[in-house]
């Protein structure tokens, strides 16, 4: 069964084809980085802000599997719809609902490190943990990656305290390789967290153009 965050409410493998290394640094956190606690609350833009660009792309949809790890929260949201000035982004982020500290496993981003999810249309849509391959402006709205990412295969560990909550947040983009826009698909992406490996998540999203 899947849980439905429609908009409005996000294992280690290495990649080839890649000029940058993408990972976690416990001196130095990706600018992606965002740890947060059960007090914080996130507001998720539902529609484009402002004067968006002639043509584009939407998340419309966000659906989540059910979690089976125990005491165990994940949470995948809409962070921001894409404009002329950037790409859409999603935050995903793991919650302890325990009442102790608890230990998980992570592969080499925390908590999310599976960064190309498959349409049901034979596309791809990939997810930038940082702002290396996310290119300056977009005129046309389509928004690819500007090269690929590589992603050390390790495993790291991190202590959540009861209620505490780690999260990141992606920039939405067509892959490097491939389709020079994000086209319209749902997009499965799963198996990135080492804790829940077979946890995941589908991502919605509609191509416009200026004569939509």
């Amino acid at each position: 069964m899947k849980r439905r965050a429609f908009v409005g409410v996000l294992a280690t493998t290495a990649f080839a084809g890649c000029a940058g290394v993408a990972g976690n640094s416990d001196d130095e956190p990706s600018p992606s980085d965002d740890t947060t606690t059960e007090d914080d609350e996130t507001t998720t833009p539902t529609e484009r802000e402002g004067d968006g660009p002639e043509s584009g792309y939407d998340i419309t949809d966000v659906e989540t599997d059910d979690v089976s790890l125990d005491g165990v929260s994940i949470e995948v949201s809409v962070a921001e719809q894409a404009t002329t000035d950037r790409p859409a982004s999603l935050r995903v982020a793991f919650t302890n609902e325990g009442d102790e500290p608890r230990e998980f496993q992570f592969g080499s981003l925390v908590p999310w490190d599976a960064l190309w999810g498959d349409a049901d249309t034979g596309g791809e849509l990939f997810l930038a943990p940082d702002d290396g391959v996310v290119p300056e402006e977009s005129p046309d709205g389509c928004w690819q990656a500007t090269d690929g990412v590589a992603l050390a295969s390790v495993v790291r560990s991190a202590e959540l305290d009861a209620g505490e909550t780690v999260s990141r947040t992606f920039a939405v983009l067509a892959p490097h390789e491939g389709d020079a826009c994000v086209e319209t698909g749902t997009y499965r992406f799963e198996g990135g967290i080492r804790a829940a490996p077979d946890w995941g998540f589908d991502v919605e999203v509609r191509r416009y153009t200026a004569e939509e």
